[in-house]
């Protein structure tokens, strides 16, 4: 059974968990609909893990954590819009439809 790599780039809520500093967030002030693309991704991930189970391997990182400094380079990853990264490979920019991540998960199964 092959094993899916699903990594995907974006900021975490800067209001809860460690590391609360001051600095200006880019699209901070735009809370609500940061809410809302949180929700959105919660969902999925949620139906990803749903569907494909153990299959799929899913890891967060946040672009502004030292970890995520070489991917930020080398999936190009610019602005507050999450990324998608399938098995190394950028598949998505912003909150994909459900059917076409599960497509392309099962693409790669």
């Amino acid at each position: 059974m092959a094993q899916i790599k699903l990594k995907l780039i974006m900021e975490r809520s800067s209001s809860g968990g460690s590391g609360g500093c001051g600095a200006y967030i880019p699209g901070g002030e735009q809370v609500e609909g940061r809410q809302d693309t949180m929700a959105d991704i919660s969902a999925l991930l949620s139906g990803i893990r749903e569907t494909f189970g153990d299959r799929v391997d899913i890891s967060v990182m946040d672009p502004r954590s030292i970890f995520s400094f070489f991917d930020l380079f080398r999936y190009r990853v610019r602005g507050t819009d999450p990324v998608w990264i399938l098995n190394g490979r950028k598949a998505f920019e912003g909150v994909p439809a459900r059917d076409e991540l599960e497509r392309s998960i099962q693409s790669l199964l």
